[in-house]
């Protein structure tokens, strides 16, 4: 209760400190001006009586992208004035109650004309046939500035019918494995958000279709939550809120080739069906009321396959392991996301959003398994056994959230509460055999069934507010639960016995968290070039991992601050600079902590282990970033210091049974241990160019240096590595609504030293090997573009995607040396077809009359 009290004495004392040196008397008016990067506009809204019109929304939009550079409202006498509107050429969407939209022409804010001023503009809802000039829709595919990259999935033909696990591979920064595990500068530690708040769904379970873009963000402040050591994905949802009805249905199927090696010399490739979706979104916005809903099916199938090879010794005694294994399945997941905005006045604002997950999954597996000893350098089979296996899943998700927003009198004063829960549960049954040959024994049936349940809930206040000349103060509270349970029982038989349930196998666990955080960020720009943010997070978690079948339960309580600093210098109005700071945490997950063991492959076996820390990692990063004309470049240096590393770590055990019927043998256990500390530092480079009007080319280019302090770790070519990933993105854009996309990429080989994985897979220490693709994408619209074709081909240069892993680990006693090869689907081929109803169009602007007046024509997209 102490620890309660103080939180709410702090949360108390940061309000009342924003409020009292925020009093309207406190805070001097904008003037209008020019600064040596930015200007203001300004001009008078009125009615078709020629009445002032109060409370009509400005929206100053970049004419190359139609992106919201500022924004403003008219004031009683329908007059505005918007200032800091970087140097570019803009136009202005105009929008009140009861009225269309009404656009300007074109304009531009320079330093010959930093102030610009709009004649007075009339407000009117008659049709006029007026001259019309088109302006580009189409989003940057890749937008980015010194604290985040924004990727508009939307602008990539690449993302029709894909994922967003498959979308993130086209991302600066980020890098997917074969196995779906997602790095950020080399780093698996990342925080995976949507729409701004935590989730139980895996990035292979959002179609995307319903994503609106991806932002990467490796510098967050303290307003974010400090969970990730490489920053935070953030995935942002489509809410359309075009006025009217609008929406969108498209359909798609395809197909992936997947080569068989009957013999080392021969192989066979053969396409399949694997993939087929929909997605049909709708928008209806009227008055105060805007409604949304989007519904998508994904169907899916998959075939992969792998091998490992293994020596191991454990005293006197080396053995050699040799597996392979097959895999195919199939799937799919219904996803409705739905929500409602009411504006209920000039200044509140209320919006609520609910959206719903059922998922199944089935699957077959066999695995060969060889064993044999060495002797006098000869190979000896000891055992050989065959396993078969079938698994089902099926999962269900559902998450709501409501949203208050509150605006004052005062400019820039903002009050917004957030509230959201988020629910999930699923059912995994899995059934087993083993056939052994050698020794003759009988046959192993095994059976496990699981329930899972995970949920989350949030509650957060957030206050902003302008103090001084030019500050700014946002200060807040969140706080959050989260319990994720897992019930465990495995069944065995041998031949034709009855099922028996295991007791020494029974796991029921059970990871609960509590979150109480306050935060408070001071912002200001000095001489008009230096702009500063001063932030600090302070959290109290209280954690229980409760392993109930065994009726223990371990507690952990952790205090921390985490300060973060932003600073960024403008140059000039090409040139600018950044420097920030963040101190960031990873706290263990269910599957890090259990300290159940998983022996669906006893030579395998794995485990979480409940005795881990959580790691903490200090991260600074300086960045430049020129534009002159249709050239963009940033380049970006940084740091991260990681101290108690949590990493996945692999160990030779023995197994001696105590019934004496039973052959010892010997096994790996993959676990999770903290190590001391590890450093990486590089570099990141990013070019964007539009080589003519129909080309243009996004290059990005990581090069870094890993380094891994251990005890544990007793080989140099386990804890240091250079590493480097290039990309190379081109998009042409030709007549008649004709496009292409090609990408190419390639990771150098890389440590899996350090990484974390997703659940209970992935190796322990070791090396991967290099990977590189290159996809392929066309796309055609008929019918003034509402409707559209898409071609996709992934893994163009591949019949077959391959990774393969060298683990090892020595000492006095035992050790181990395995190479293991995986691989998944190879090339693959979509097709998607698109249709747009009304304000999905391409939006056309008219050019105004002789009074300014401007009307609107057709339909938009934002």
């Amino acid at each position: 209760m102490k620890q309660l009290y103080r939180f709410a004495s702090c949360l108390f004392f940061l309000f009342a400190f924003a409020y009292s040196y925020a009093q309207p008397e406190m805070v001097r008016p904008p003037m209008p001006g020019q600064s040596a990067t930015s200007g203001s506009i300004m001009g008078m809204i009125v009615d078709e009586n020629a009445k002032p019109i109060e409370y009509a929304s400005i929206y100053v939009k970049k004419t190359t992208d139609s992106t919201i550079a500022q924004t403003g409202i008219t004031n009683e006498s329908g007059r505005f004035m918007i200032q800091e509107i970087p140097f570019g050429e803009y136009f202005i969407e105009i929008q009140y109650i009861g009225y269309r939209k009404h656009y300007s022409k074109p304009f531009t804010i320079s330093k010959e004309q930093s102030v610009f001023r709009i004649p007075k503009f009339t407000l009117s809802n008659k049709s006029t046939s007026l001259q019309t000039v088109e302006v580009k829709a189409q989003k940057d595919m890749l937008q980015t500035n010194l604290d985040k990259t924004v990727y508009n999935v939307e602008s990539s033909i690449m993302a029709d019918g894909a994922t967003a696990i498959e979308v993130l591979e086209e991302i600066p920064s980020v890098d997917v494995d074969v196995e779906g595990n997602v790095t950020v500068r080399g780093s698996e530690n990342v925080t995976i958000w949507v729409d701004g708040r935590p989730t139980n769904l895996t990035l292979d379970q959002i179609p995307a279709s319903m994503i609106e873009s991806i932002e990467v963000i490796t510098n967050p402040s303290a307003r974010f939550d400090p969970d990730g050591m490489a920053g935070i994905l953030n995935v942002v949802l489509k809410k359309k809120k075009e006025s009217g009805f609008n929406g969108m249905v498209s359909l798609g199927g395809g197909m992936s080739l997947y080569t068989l090696e009957p013999t080392p010399k021969h192989y066979i490739v053969r396409p399949y069906i694997n993939q087929y979706n929909a997605n049909v979104s709708f928008n209806y916005s009227y008055d105060k009321i805007n409604f949304f809903i989007n519904y998508s099916y994904r169907g899916h199938k998959f075939k992969n396959g792998g091998k490992l090879d293994r020596d191991s010794w454990y005293g006197n005694d080396t053995t050699n392991l040799n597996q392979t294994n097959l895999g195919q399945g199939s799937g799919g997941g219904h996803n409705v996301f739905t929500g409602l905005d009411w504006f209920i006045n000039k200044k509140n604002t209320l919006s609520f959003s609910f959206g719903f997950r059922y998922g199944t999954h089935k699957d077959t597996s066999s695995l060969t398994s060889e064993n044999a000893d060495w002797i006098e350098g000869e190979l000896f089979p000891s055992s050989y056994y065959a396993q078969f296996g079938n698994g089902k899943n099926k999962n269900m998700n559902f998450n709501a959230a409501i949203n208050y927003k509150k605006t004052f009198e005062v400019k820039g004063r903002e009050l917004t509460a957030d509230v959201s829960y988020n629910h999930g549960f699923g059912d995994n049954n899995n059934w087993s055999v083993q056939e052994f040959d050698l020794p003759l024994e009988y046959d192993y049936f095994q059976k496990t069934v699981s329930k899972s349940l995970n949920r989350n809930a949030n509650a957060q206040v957030d206050f902003v507010t302008p103090i001084g000349n030019g500050g700014r103060i946002e200060t807040g509270y969140k706080f959050s639960y989260r319990s994720i349970g897992q019930d465990y029982s495995l069944y065995n038989a041998y031949n034709t016995d009855p099922w028996a349930l295991d007791s020494l196998q029974l796991n029921n666990f059970e990871y609960t968290e509590y979150l109480n955080a306050l935060y408070f960020i001071y912002s200001n720009t000095f001489w008009k070039k230096l702009q500063i943010q001063v932030g600090l997070r302070g959290e109290m978690a209280n954690t229980f991992s409760n392993l109930k079948s065994a009726d223990t339960v371990y507690k952990k309580n952790y205090y921390n601050l985490f300060p973060t600093v932003h600073i960024r210098y403008e140059i000039n109005d090409k040139h600018s600079l950044k420097l920030s700071y963040s101190r960031r945490v990873q706290r263990p997950n269910i599957w890090q902590l259990n300290p159940y063991r998983d022996i669906s492959d006893k030579q395998n076996v794995r485990c979480g282990n409940p005795y881990l820390n959580p790691e903490m990692a200090n991260s600074l990063e300086l960045g430049y970033q020129l534009t002159i004309n249709k050239s963009f470049f940033s380049a970006t240096a940084f740091y991260r210091h990681r101290s108690h590393l949590i990493t996945r770590y692999t160990t030779l055990e023995q197994y001696i049974p105590q019934d004496t019927t039973e052959d010892s043998y010997i096994y790996t256990l993959t676990s999770y241990q903290n190590l001391n500390q590890s450093h990486n530092i590089g570099v990141e480079l990013f070019y964007s160019q539009r080589i003519w009007k129909f080309w243009k080319i996004n290059a990005s280019f990581n090069f870094y240096r890993n380094i891994i302090e251990s005890d544990n770790l007793l080989d140099e070519n386990l804890a240091r590595n250079w590493e480097f990933r290039f990309r190379l993105n081109q998009t042409f854009s030709f007549g008649n609504n004709w496009d292409i996309q090609l990408n190419f990429r390639y990771s150098s080989p890389s440590l899996t030293t350090g990484s974390m994985g997703w659940g209970t897979g992935g190796v322990g220490q070791g090396r991967r090997s290099a990977r590189y693709s290159l996809d392929f994408a066309v796309k055609k619209g008929f019918l003034k573009n509402s409707l559209v074709v898409s071609l996709n081909i992934r893994d163009l240069l591949f019949m077959v995607n391959q990774t393969r892993i060298h683990s090892y680990q020595y000492n006095d006693y035992n050790g181990y040396d395995s190479y293991s090869l995986r691989d998944r689907n190879g090339c693959r081929i979509s097709l998607n077809v698109t249709y747009k109803i009304n304000n999905y169009k391409r939006r056309k602007m008219e050019m105004p009359s002789d009074d300014g007046n401007m009307e609107y024509e057709g339909g938009g997209e934002e």
